[in-house]
């Protein structure tokens, strides 16, 4: 694998029935994944204790005497049996492992182990001479092996987008990550895609916000919650170009958009504004769950995936600015002043032109109660006010 330069990392989601599906015009994006691992640990088992020096003919204890680069066949277990293997929890002992006894006595395993339940018989080499133990020091030895690793959850990760908006992903991006109009206004279908050579097959939206102010375009981003493992496929970066990611595009743009309804939220004159949808989630898995094996024995990229994703609750958050606050909104009894907000996205409008052209892009609404007020003002500057309205859907 090669450092692909950014143009050549395409960002792609789709829907898991294929009926949606974008390339997205990402500034930036971030994928990761992590598995919860533990270590599997049982009392006592990085000690040792020697039975025999034999390979199994009797369980009376007798130390030989130790010369340097010897080797001796060894039986494990308490002083007069039964023989005792080592460890399952113990993933690995490396050639070469120092097994410490009292009074400064020392041997070594001469070759890798991996315990798998039956190794009642190693070999262990001595590096000094002229040295026995005694049978209470054989008892007592300890060694620093490689613990085995169990997962303690499921493969799961992140992709947070910083894209912008545009009529080539607009209406269906949302409608691929369940914001489309009709309800319930969030599904619970999964999305698949990737980024550059590695791809995803269970993603599921937690939030999106975008902001809009006077002169400028609009940006987005997103973060989804991804589950399973990644695969890679190395054909993806080489066929993308002749794909829709290069079509001339409308963009949202501060110049023609507009917010309706701010003065009922005590604004005057807004000036810029900011939408906020987030979504709690919860993963469901099935007893057992799934193998990264399928059935007839071929590698399964998707690992453990999840039965069902949830919805827990779904909010939306509306920031706007502007001129002017109500000072008497917070105060208009227990239940909270309402404010409903449109909020209609349009590109420049331009008449003469092919590019920008479209004008009515897309309308967002929020409806629901007024949770915060301010007013700030600096030297170079006016006194704004902003308000915050919040609604939850579930």
């Amino acid at each position: 694998m090669k450092f692909l330069p950014y143009e050549d990392v395409p960002l792609f989601l789709g829907s898991e029935d294929g009926n949606e599906s974008e390339y997205i015009f990402a500034e930036s994006a971030n994928l990761s994944i992590s598995q919860p691992l533990k270590t599997v640990r049982y009392v006592d088992d990085n000690i040792i204790q020697i039975c025999a020096f034999n390979s199994g003919e009797s369980i009376n204890y007798s130390s030989p005497t130790f010369n340097t680069n010897t080797f001796h066949t060894t039986l494990l277990g308490p002083s007069g049996g039964p023989p005792q293997p080592l460890s399952t929890s113990i993933y690995k002992i490396p050639s070469g492992t120092k097994i410490n006894f009292p009074n400064n006595k020392h041997l070594y395993f001469s070759g890798d182990i991996f315990p798998n339940g039956h190794d009642y018989l190693v070999t262990l080499e001595s590096k000094d001479s002229t040295w026995s133990l005694t049978e209470g020091e054989a008892q007592s030895g300890y060694f620093d092996p490689i613990y085995n690793y169990v997962s303690d959850g499921p493969v799961q990760g992140t992709l947070d987008v910083s894209f912008y908006i545009n009529t080539g992903n607009l209406k269906s991006f949302f409608n691929i990550t369940g914001l489309g109009s009709s309800f319930p206004p969030i599904d619970e279908q999964k999305i698949t895609g990737f980024l550059g050579d590695f791809k995803f097959n269970c993603a599921h939206l937690n939030s999106l916000e975008f902001s809009i102010s006077p002169n400028s375009i609009s940006q987005a981003r997103a973060s989804f919650s991804v589950y399973g493992v990644l695969e890679q496929d190395s054909t993806i970066t080489n066929s993308y170009y002749s794909s829709s990611l290069y079509a001339q595009q409308s963009i949202p743009h501060g110049q023609d958009s507009s917010i309706l309804g701010a003065s009922q939220a005590g604004i005057d004159h807004p000036i810029s504004f900011s939408y906020k949808i987030n979504v709690e989630r919860t993963p469901t898995y099935c007893t057992p769950t799934g193998k990264y094996f399928r059935s007839d024995g071929t590698y399964n990229p998707t690992g453990d995936l999840p039965k069902r994703v949830s919805k827990k609750s779904v909010s939306i958050t509306t920031s706007i600015a502007g001129e002017n606050i109500d000072p008497n909104i917070l105060s208009e009894g227990l239940n909270g002043k309402r404010a409903n907000i449109d909020i209609n996205l349009k590109d420049l409008n331009y008449q003469n032109f092919e590019d920008n052209s479209n004008g009515f892009l897309h309308t967002f609404n929020s409806s629901g109660v007024i949770t915060e007020q301010s007013l700030s003002v600096n030297s170079a500057g006016y006194l704004n006010g902003s308000v915050k309205i919040n609604q939850l859907f579930r």
